[in-house]
């Protein structure tokens, strides 16, 4: 089965490395141990040998370029966004540091603050539904090296940009991408930049703002921390924060998007304000975002948990480099090898999230029964996670390998023999 033309997904590698591409998605539908340099081999154990050093071929080729392995993963999230009820699509950006102090043998690392920390720097763009805050499919990943940066929609590596300038040509090439819904990017304190958010106000973005920035409101130059104060804020519910309950106040303004240390800025636009915060029943603060952003369709609300699901974004980068994948631990020796497995985990990421996001019965029914697969333990208000529905889909993989491969003689006599050395039927 093509699992390409099964999800109605082009791919323009040639025949042999296209068969490649898609059995590294299925073996990279797993939970790593820590510590797991390579690639699990899914396929009969005579040919796992051959699987190792298919795998080493595919991410040494530079015949598979990342424009032509990142293809599907852009039509992925044309279709899933197309698909979807909702108006808008989010698209969480952010930065991820992956650290190999230990691994010798990758010449091209870059420091990426102190001297102990060397690596690769992943800056990823996650596209989520603006209805639930359910990732799609990424949509953009650049990996940062010492000689400069690959970047999923080029051939070879380009110069490597300060991190505001390369979010701006990031959000420029994603705004012409054919997506049939209005993007809204969404970025965490480091894009409180008034230059670089003017810069912007072509497209529809969300950003938290720092306290100490400051804004024109009114008439005078104020930090949003102070502003934050002044603002009246409504209640609007109970909401969980960290497994308690808390009440949401929400509160906004409209400001002029101008420092105080700027001087005079021609056209300064306006924007919004939003202050959301939780407090607990004896009206003590438990946590508060600043927000900023131009969009004017929706409530105050709508962007304080539009920002919320920023965190999803977060959540990805733990199960590349903890829960599922350990990035981390790769052994690939170059930073394009790192980068080509890199596309091909994001995209055995995206057949997790859509079934995960699919709440049709029969995706229900494989939903429950890949957890139980998985052995994992989960908690009542969220049953279904990505790392075990990762684990889940690994063994059921192995489970039709199995399959496959024995008849159904040959598993009798090997469940006949564990039994006799368990001492108990299995």
């Amino acid at each position: 089965m093509d699992l390409f033309a099964e999800n109605n997904l082009s791919c323009l590698l040639e025949s042999r490395l296209k068969e490649r591409y898609q059995i590294l998605i299925k073996e990279h539908l797993n939970v790593a141990p820590k510590l797991a340099q390579g690639v699990k081999a899914l396929s009969h154990h005579e040919s796992a040998w051959s699987n190792t050093q298919g795998a080493w071929r595919f991410f040494s080729n530079d015949n598979v370029t990342f424009p032509a392995l990142s293809l599907p993963l852009l039509q992925s999230a044309r279709q899933e966004l197309a698909s979807s009820h909702s108006s808008y699509g989010l698209v969480a950006h952010d930065w991820c540091r992956n650290n190999y102090l230990k691994h010798d043998s990758k010449l091209d690392k870059t420091q990426m603050s102190h001297e102990k920390d060397v690596g690769y720097e992943l800056f990823a763009s996650l596209l989520l539904d603006s209805d639930t805050g359910q990732p799609i499919a990424p949509l953009g990943l650049d990996l940062k090296t010492e000689k400069g940066t690959y970047r999923c929609r080029d051939f070879e590596y380009q110069k490597t940009q300060p991190h505001l300038e390369q979010l701006v040509e990031r959000i420029e090439w994603q705004d012409n991408l054919p997506l049939d819904k209005t993007l809204v990017h969404i970025v965490d304190r480091e894009a409180d930049s008034a230059q670089h958010l003017r810069q912007l106000m072509g497209t529809q973005w969300l950003t938290r703002g720092k306290k100490n920035s400051t804004v024109k409101y009114g008439e005078e130059f104020i930090s949003l921390e102070k502003l934050a104060n002044r603002i009246d804020s409504d209640v609007h519910g109970i909401v969980d924060f960290k497994g308690k309950d808390a009440y949401l106040f929400v509160g906004e303004a409209e400001v002029i998007l101008q420092r105080k240390s700027e001087g005079e800025v021609k056209n300064a636009p306006t924007v919004r304000f939003v202050v959301s915060t939780l407090c607990n029943d004896k009206g003590e603060q438990l946590a508060q975002w600043l927000l900023l952003s131009n969009v004017k369709e929706v409530s105050a609300l709508t962007l304080g948990n539009w920002y919320y699901w920023r965190w999803s974004i977060e959540s990805w980068f733990k199960v590349l480099k903890g829960h599922g994948f350990q990035l981390e631990h790769w052994q690939q020796e170059t930073a394009d090898r790192i980068f080509r497995r890199l596309i091909v985990s994001s995209m055995a990421c995206v057949l997790v999230w859509k079934l995960y996001n699919d709440e049709s019965s029969g995706a229900k029914e494989l939903k429950t029964f890949m957890i139980k697969l998985s052995g994992r333990l989960t908690k009542r208000s969220k049953p279904v996670t990505h790392p075990a529905l990762l684990a889940g889909l690994w063994v059921f993989l192995q489970l039709m390998e199995m399959l496959n491969n024995y008849s159904t003689e040959e598993i009798e006599m090997y469940r006949e023999l564990a039994s006799s050395f368990f001492g108990q039927p299995v």
